[in-house]
């Protein structure tokens, strides 16, 4: 998958924002997953979508 310039943006921005930490790819069938890094914990997550678009991170429901 290539990403677009809006995506490939979003990147540095989180590169910028997180200076020292390690960006981690998982790619998947139609989109990218990248985690920020840093000792050992995710800090950051964002999905990188085939159709140009980004997620952030979703907030999970408590269970019952």
């Amino acid at each position: 998958m290539e990403l677009t310039v809006d995506q490939a943006r979003e990147i540095a921005w989180l590169r910028r924002r997180h200076r020292g930490a390690q960006l981690v790819a998982h790619e998947r069938d139609a989109d990218v997953i990248v985690e920020v890094r840093r000792g050992g914990h995710a800090i950051e997550v964002r999905r990188f979508a085939g159709d140009g678009s980004v997620q952030g991170e979703q907030p999970l429901a408590l269970a019952a």
